[in-house]
């Protein structure tokens, strides 16, 4: 093998190395993903302010568009891999950051005499997470880029 052939292999991983980081990426980001969590996000929290019937409905149809779109997600990605730390870290982060946005938003308008305060509250974290989706989005390829797990 000549030093030309062996930077021609390298170069060829290197080349599958970016395609895969942008099949990942590029699934992990999808718009269609995002509403559903969101929708789920929205039915789950907005349930608070419903009467008895109405909650157990809204808590199922919360659970099954959250966990059917994260099994679905999942199951069609066309690249897998395992979470680092930082990443996990990242996510855990920006969760704890949504409750507490979700609280102080629905405790404000408790305070302030709103009507169905939670439901405000779940439309400004569901708001909340499709503005992070975007923004974050640069810090998580960086992370997943930093520590070459693509």
């Amino acid at each position: 093998m000549t030093s030309y052939d062996a930077q021609t292999a390298l170069d060829a991983i290197r080349h599958r190395q970016e395609q895969t980081f942008n099949a990942y990426v590029r699934h992990a980001s999808s718009r269609p993903y995002l509403v559903v969590s969101v929708l789920g996000l929205f039915a789950l929290c907005s349930s608070f302010d419903l009467p008895n019937p109405w909650k157990t409905a809204a808590v199922l149809v919360g659970n099954a568009l959250t966990l059917g779109g994260l099994f679905v997600h999942q199951r069609r990605a066309p690249v897998r891999r395992k979470a680092v730390a930082s990443e996990v870290l990242l996510y855990g982060v920006v969760g704890v950051a949504l409750l507490v946005l979700f609280w102080a938003v629905a405790v404000a308008a408790y305070f302030l005499g709103l009507p169905a305060r939670h439901t405000l509250a779940a439309a400004v974290t569901a708001l909340a997470v499709v503005l992070a989706s975007y923004a974050l989005r640069p810090f998580v390829e960086t992370a997943m880029r930093r520590n070459g797990h693509c």
